[in-house]
């Protein structure tokens, strides 16, 4: 087998030199097997083997199963054919026909398949490699090296092991390292790419290899030739040829113009004198390396380098460069087969230690030169190359050689350097147009003209990404230091399109002019950058996608997309600030934002500081992340500034920053202490005192907060200060957003917040409170009582540190606090609750005279928030208030209590301890007589949405209302304090009616069942209501309830099954049919149609019968259609209502009450609260009869004007839905 080139390593580079070694390996190996017969003979022997081919049997006896085989077969037949030709125009003929045969088999489909029991990856492979033998007859030498490599992809096992091994083995492997064949695919992968993109960009040029290697007949040479290399220098196909575009603009009126071309040509004089070059540091004779022949043909004098030329160089030589094409790399292809010594990185090595010998002198004339002298001139017309030279005819010969040298040399020079991104050669062009710009006359405006024209050319018209970048880089740096450029580059009218769709294409300087050009926000927004912009600052980290990093005062692509984000996140409406807030919250993308600004001015860091804030308000992860790896104290050190904007930014990045977890915010608050180098309390105090508004209380905020990490007794001053401008707001405020903020300062300063950066004071405080019944908490909106922030274990010690302070300032705050509670604005007095709230913790463990002076000036105003139709949260935190104002000898506080707040306090005797514990104090300081219940109810709610059929199921779910309907369609309803609705979402995906809802043990997720035999898990995620999840069953579903990991059903046929946490359903009571069930303390209660009641303990799953079915054959068995808990009371109805203690199942079924049957009547649906229990009959399903609880008397009925089809009792409310598809809702007085 003939031995390839052994110069080909596993190189990353794009380099077109490395292209050019590529394709050179592959055509001399192809020419190398068809120019020597007994390698040929051998290769075609092994693949009529390896594809199971009879010789002698193939000459028209293929079958038409056979037919890739035949082709493939006469296809090398016809190739050989070729190789001797007796004319030209036979040998194109045979070799069309057998590209024609090839292609056949080469359209297989390549994996999983075989062909008359020929694996297919085989029998493709070998057509890919006979196609690019095809090509290099025909003189394509880039299509032979795509035909190789895609042979390559499709079964590199058969490349490497029996068409090519020692090609593959220099292309693809390095010496001593294995590599598999998903890391060869990925190599050849890489190359074809590189092919690929270099046919594109030369197309319409010539691939074909010289006349020698094509016309005569291929011989093999006796040995390959040791002495080959590489091209190394810059080939023409890098760099931009600019010459003919600007030769076709036109110059006009310079005839009487005078150039003063010495003085226009000292300046290029000094520029040359700046430069100093070394001599060459490693000039080694005799080199193998494969550049050092094709050096030779390139340069116009032999051992001549061909880096692109330095202003110095340049202004040197005026001759121009003599071209090298691939018709030269052609002629010696010959001259490139053989062993190598050195891989692609040798050379590239190499080329790095190269120097030019020249040696000119360096001097500091650039020094020198009259900067100081910039003035604008406001130029008429473009100038171009070619008027220059028609332009002034009238001029001596000599001077307008000495002008063309000029031109020529500047615009032979901008080339150069547009081939180039090396800083050096693009500081020299910022060089040029800056000391023009110092000079006064047309002379020197022509030629800033001629910089911008050169520039704003190559990034409007070039299609090499290389040319592009270093064309923005230079305009860059020259609009950087010559602002006034930035006029003159919009007149001339550089289209933001071209920018666009360069930083599309990751040339990350465009992102700069851009941000220069200042266009509007609508214009930004239009041209879709925010995803490019997105790779620019998420790559800052990584300094491979951008070479050029000017000084820190000169802009940078990451900063300036993070000042465009900055526009895209907050100048539009909320929906799409929102949009474009999701494509940056991501760890990558704020990784790179934080980086921008380690090492940028105060406009990058403001700008960081207003995108975080953005990110922190869109989503929890960001919070975290941001806290986790932003260091705080320089944003305090802004406070220091002098700039009105930067203060305003760091207060409000610094509030928000803290609304996290209490025990972060009090590292951060450390952090804050502990690395700041000036007295920040100080300075906050006067920002308080010297600001208003939002940025005065974001002051007061971050003060107090501050301010409890001190011990001495000095920094009374500060919380004082801090407190006075809180709790004035809340008294004074003539602004509704300033007055709300402070309530809302107050009321979570002393509690904490989730990483979402919602306020969850409240929540802890309930929690503490006693409230932990899921189903009371899922009527309450908006918590997580999952979240981790309620384990904090730092919020009980720092609420007591803040409370103590801040009730130190008397019993001013209480009446601050009392004007919060009496506000019409409903935010503002729920906000001051919760801060009563949490200080009523200390106020209790404090002296009597405190409580007392709590109580008379708050007690009232609270007991306000119990009557029942309000929030259940707003109940809580009152019942709380109370609790701790009435500890101790406050009790008797109790006494002033209304009969309505005494009433209140009982109907939430079953939600917290604490109000149970009330209760008992006021049933001990007033007589069991005057405990009187009022049985007044009026309505308060009605929802109604027409279309959806029957309401066939209720729910609350965190604080939400939830509706199933008859159609399947679930609605989900915000129903306010002033018990108004809103509906929120109204989603259709089950197939048929909605029968029931649960809500998951943890509350984070609602269960609907339905009779399309699924059940579907829904929750709330960032804003929507989403089915996460989907439960096939074998039958309708009636009812469910979910506990733990398990889903407890009851289907349509009345059986009962229990689907565990990996979705498999086991049936449980199979001997019963059932017909209801409710989940408590651990247990299962199920209600059967034999009027029979079954236990199941979840933790064994033992089934236990609590209450046979009745046997008597005189009375007819009743089904129980209904099974409630309540208050450690087990309520079970069929045609009666039964109660039973549930301690007491163990030993016996003793009902303790019970509600007399109507005759021909059941019992269909039924709900208990506190006072009442309310009946749904089938004798009146029109109607709700509601029953006093505690001693069974009928009191009244509730009319809901249709047939009600689903009830549902919390919070002391009374919803009924009904078949017209109205819900209404009641509520005690």
């Amino acid at each position: 087998m003939a031995s390839p080139p052994n110069f080909i390593s596993c190189n990353e580079s794009s380099d077109f030199e490395s292209i050019q070694a590529i394709v050179v390996s592959i055509n001399d190996y192809i020419l190398s097997v068809i120019s020597d017969p007994e390698v040929w003979f051998s290769l075609k022997q092994q693949c009529i083997s390896m594809l199971s081919i009879e010789e002698e049997n193939t000459l028209f006896e293929f079958s038409s199963e056979h037919s890739a085989l035949s082709n493939l077969y006469w296809g090398i037949e016809s190739i050989e054919a070729s190789i001797q030709p007796e004319s030209s125009e036979e040998k194109t003929s045979r070799l069309r026909n057998s590209e024609r045969m090839l292609q056949m088999p080469a359209l297989l489909e390549e994996q999983g398949t075989t062909t008359s029991g020929v694996p297919n990856s085989t029998l493709v492979a070998f057509s890919y490699f006979y196609l690019s033998i095809v090509s290099c007859l025909q003189g394509d030498s880039l299509q032979t090296t795509l035909h190789f490599l895609q042979s390559v992809l499709v079964s590199p096992d058969v490349l490497i092991n029996d068409i090519a091994p020692e090609l593959c083995q220099c292309l693809f492997f390095t010496h001593g390292v294995f590599k598999s064949d998903e890391e060869v695919r990925e190599i050849a992968r890489k190359y074809k790419y590189r092919a690929t993109y270099y046919q594109v960009i030369s197309y319409g040029k010539s691939h074909q290899r010289s006349s020698e290697c094509t016309e005569k007949p291929l011989q093999m040479p006796k040995k390959y030739r040791p002495e080959i290399s590489t091209a190394n220098g810059h080939s023409v196909a890098r760099k931009l040829e600019l010459s003919e575009t600007c030769e076709s603009l036109q110059y006009q009126n310079l005839q009487g113009v005078d150039m003063q071309e010495n003085e226009l040509n000292d300046i290029f004089n000094k520029l040359k004198a700046s430069r100093k070059i070394e001599k060459s540091a490693n000039n080694s004779e005799g080199s193998s390396c494969l550049d050092w022949n094709l050096h030779e043909d390139y340069n116009p004098e032999p051992g001549k380098d061909t880096r692109v030329m330095s202003l110095s160089d340049f202004l040197n030589d005026s001759q121009p460069t003599k071209a090298y094409n691939e018709e030269t790399l052609a002629k010696r292809s010959h001259s490139l087969i053989g062993h190598f010594n050195r891989s692609i990185f040798d050379i590239q090595a190499q080329q790095a230690y190269k120097t030019r010998s020249a040696h000119i002198e360096d001097v500091s004339s650039l020094r020198q030169l009259e900067l100081e002298e910039v003035s604008a001139y406001e130029h008429k017309g473009s100038i171009t190359f070619d008027g220059m030279r028609r332009g002034d005819g009238v001029q001596t010969h000599s001077r307008r050689s000495r002008r063309m040298s000029l031109w020529e040399n500047l615009q032979s020079f901008i080339k150069e350097v547009l081939g180039n991104d090396d800083e050096k050669y693009i500081s020299e062009v910022t060089m040029i147009y800056q000391m023009l710009n110092g000079k006064q006359g047309v002379k020197y405006s022509m030629l800033k003209d001629v910089i911008l024209d050169q520039l704003l050319t190559a990034i409007s018209s070039s299609e090499e990404k290389t040319v592009i970048k270093a064309s923005m880089t230079a305009l860059t740096k020259i609009i950087s230091v010559n602002r006034t450029a930035i006029e003159e580059v919009k007149k001339k009218g550089l289209n933001l399109s071209h920018l666009a769709n360069a930083l599309k294409q990751n040339v990350q300087e465009a992102a700069i002019l851009i941000y220069l050009i200042k266009p509007s926000p609508t214009e930004i927004k239009s041209l879709e950058l925010l995803p490019a912009l997105v790779d620019v600052v998420a790559s800052t980290s990584s300094s491979s996608s951008y070479t050029f990093r000017p000084s820190p005062s000169l802009l940078t692509p990451p900063a300036a997309s993070l000042m465009i984000i900055e526009v895209l996140i907050t100048a539009f409406d909320h929906a799409t600030n929102t949009m474009h807030l999701a494509e940056i919250s991501s760890p990558s993308v704020l990784g790179g934002l934080l980086d921008v600004a380690k090492s940028g001015n105060s406009g990058e860091f403001i700008s960081l500081a207003r995108v975080l804030l953005k990110c922190m308000e869109f989503d929890g992860i960001n919070r975290k992340y941001i806290y986790q790896h932003t260091r705080v104290t320089p944003f305090a050190h802004l406070l220091q500034s002098k700039d009105r904007e930067e203060i305003f930014i760091a207060l409000q990045f610094l509030h928000e920053v803290l609304k996290i977890p209490r025990s972060s915010a009090i590292k951060i608050l450390q952090q804050i202490k502990k690395e700041g180098s000036f007295d920040i309390q100080d300075t906050l105090l006067q920002c308080i005192k010297q600001w208003k508004g939002d940025h005065r209380l974001f002051a007061a905020d971050i003060l107090l907060q501050l301010n409890v990490l001190d011990s001495p007794p000095e920094s009374k001053r500060f919380r004082n200060e801090a407190t006075r401008a809180l709790l004035e707001a809340v008294t004074y405020s003539e602004c509704s957003n300033t007055q709300i903020l402070s309530a809302l300062i107050l009321s979570n300063i002393g509690g904490t917040y989730s990483w979402k950066g919602e306020a969850y004071t409240a929540a802890w405080l309930m929690k503490r409170g006693g409230l932990t019944s899921m189903s009371h908490m899922n009527m309450i909106r908006n918590i997580n009582w999952s979240d981790e922030c309620l384990q904090d274990t730092g919020i009980d010690g720092w609420c007591c540190k803040i409370a103590r302070r801040i009730i130190e300032t008397g019993k001013a705050t209480f009446c601050g606090l009392q004007e919060g509670l009496k506000s019409k604005n409903k935010s503002v007095a729920k906000a001051c609750l919760v801060a009563i709230a949490w200080l009523s913790i200390e106020i209790s463990k404090g002296p009597n005279c405190l409580k007392y002076s709590a109580c008379e000036v708050l007690l009232e105003e609270i007991s306000q928030f119990l009557h029942p139709g309000l929030e259940l949260e707003e109940r809580l935190l009152a019942c709380i208030c109370i609790y701790n104002f009435s500890s101790g000898k406050g009790i008797h506080k109790l006494i002033n209590f209304s009969e309505g707040v005494r009433e209140s306090l009982r109907r939430l005797s079953n939600v917290t301890w604490m109000a149970d514990e009330l209760h008992k104090a006021t049933y001990y300081l007033f007589s069991k007589s005057d405990q009187r219940i009022s049985c007044v109810h009026t309505q308060t709610i009605e929802m109604h949405q027409s279309g959806n059929g029957a309401v066939t199921a209720l729910i609350y779910h965190k604080g939400l209302l939830f509706s199933g309907y008859s159609d399947g369609s679930v609605k989900v309803w915000n129903v306010d304090e002033k018990l108004s609705s809103t509906l929120l979402w109204n989603i259709k995906e089950h197939k048929s009616a909605v029968t029931c809802f649960s809500v998951s043990e943890t509350g984070e997720s609602v269960l609907s069942g339905s009779a399309d035999k699924t059940i579907r898990i829904w929750q709330i995620v960032k804003g929507k209501l989403e089915c996460v999840e989907v439960i096939k069953t074998k039958e309708s579903i009636r009812k469910l309830e979910a506990s733990g990991n398990m889903i407890f059903v009851i289907t349509k046929g009345h059986k009962m099954k229990m689907i565990d946490s990996s979705r498999t359903s086991q049936s449980i009571f199979k001997g019963k049919s059932v017909k209801s069930m409710v989940s408590a303390q651990g247990k299962m209660y199920i209600g059967c149609i034999d009027s029979s009641i079954q236990e199941l303990i979840l933790a064994n799953k033992r089934e236990k019968e609590i209450r046979a079915p009745t046997r008597s054959w005189r009375i007819q068995n009743k089904p129980i259609s209904s099974v409630i808990v309540y208050k450690d009371m087990l309520y079970s109805s069929s045609t009666h209502v039964e109660m039973s203690n549930i301690k007491d199942l163990r030993r016996s079924y003793e009902p303790q009450m019970s509600i007399s049957a109507e005759k021909g009547s059941n019992i269909v649906a039924m709900g208990v609260v506190e006072d009442f229990i309310y009946l749904n009959r089938s004798s009146s399903t029109n109607t709700l009869q509601v029953w006093l609880r505690r001693t069974q008397q009928k009191v009244g009925r509730l009319s809901a004007g249709s047939k009600i089809t689903s009830l549902f009792t919390g919070n002391d409310i009374v919803f009924c839905g009904t078949e017209a598809g109205v819900i209404k809702g009641w509520v005690p007085l």
